[in-house]
C-alpha cells in the first residue's frame, strides 16, 4: 500500500470517514490510501501488499454488502447511533458517486484487513481501509 501525497479524492474520502469507527470486536477507524503497486490491486497482490502470507485467504465483497448493516437505522437506536449510520450511509454514497469499480476486499480469517478500492477520476486506485476483529 501507499499513503503518498493527497489528492483530491483521497482528502474527501478521509473528511468524509472522520471520526467513524467500524464495529467489531475492535472498532477501527476508516484509512484512506492510494495504492501504489506498480501492478494493478488484485486479490492475489493483496496479501503480500498487507506483509501477510500469499496464502492469506481474500474475499471480495460489493458496497452494499459491507454498508448495509453500517448505514441500516433501526428503532431502538439513539440519536448518535442514527447520526452515526447517518455518515455511513453519506460515506457509501459518496465512494459510490465519486470511484468506479468499487470492491470491497476482506483479507485474512479472524484479523480482517478490509481494503475498499476503486478509480477515481485519474484513473488512480485509491480507497479505505479498515481492520475487523471476528472470533
Amino acid at each position: 500500500m501507499y499513503d503518498g501525497p493527497p489528492d483530491d479524492a483521497i482528502l474527501v474520502l478521509a473528511a468524509a470517514a472522520e471520526g467513524l469507527l467500524v464495529p467489531s470486536e475492535t472498532d477501527a477507524p476508516l484509512t484512506p490510501f492510494r495504492w501504489g503497486g506498480n501492478a494493478p490491486l488484485t486479490p492475489e497482490a493483496l496479501p503480500t501488499a498487507l506483509g501477510l502470507s500469499p496464502n492469506t485467504p481474500v474475499e471480495t465483497r460489493t458496497l452494499d454488502e459491507f454498508f448495509a448493516p453500517l448505514a441500516r437505522v433501526a428503532d431502538w437506536m439513539d440519536d448518535d447511533q442514527r447520526e452515526r449510520a447517518g455518515r455511513f450511509a453519506t460515506l457509501h454514497n459518496l465512494i459510490d458517486c465519486s470511484l468506479t469499480d468499487v470492491t470491497v476486499y476482506r483479507v485474512g480469517k479472524t484479523q480482517i484487513a478490509v481494503i475498499i478500492a476503486g478509480q477515481d477520476a485519474h484513473g488512480d486506485t485509491v480507497g479505505l481501509r479498515t481492520t475487523l476483529v471476528e472470533t
